[in-house]
């Protein structure tokens, strides 16, 4: 996360609370949700980790629609058209082997 300026770190705790204030989510939820241990979720909302691991955020930020940018600061949803390849790369290499088989699978029916 060294792209992140250290003072916008703590925002993270902050904006993921929200976030699941408003989706009214528990932190089990969320987990399953996301794939994202139960544990590390309650560590970011504390501010015990201050640097979650990228996959994490990225997983936290496509379930709610934001950037992983967004978590740190002001919340900005990011609109569905402007998704580079190289992100929905990143996004699709961050599933699970058993999610991503699922998506391929859809993506094959949804062609064929």
């Amino acid at each position: 996360m060294s792209t992140i300026m250290p003072t916008m770190r703590l925002d993270i705790s902050k904006q993921l609370a929200r976030l699941m204030r408003e989706r009214r989510l528990s932190q089990s939820a969320l987990s399953r949700a996301t794939g994202v241990p139960q544990p590390t979720i309650n560590r970011i909302l504390s501010e015990v980790t201050r640097e979650p691991r990228r996959d994490s955020v990225v997983r936290i930020a496509n379930f709610f629609g934001v950037t992983p940018e967004s978590l740190y600061g002001p919340p900005l949803k990011k609109p569905a058209d402007s998704v580079s390849v190289e992100e929905l790369y990143e996004r699709i290499q961050s599933l699970s082997d058993n999610d991503r088989a699922t998506l391929f699978a859809k993506v094959a029916e949804k062609l064929t």
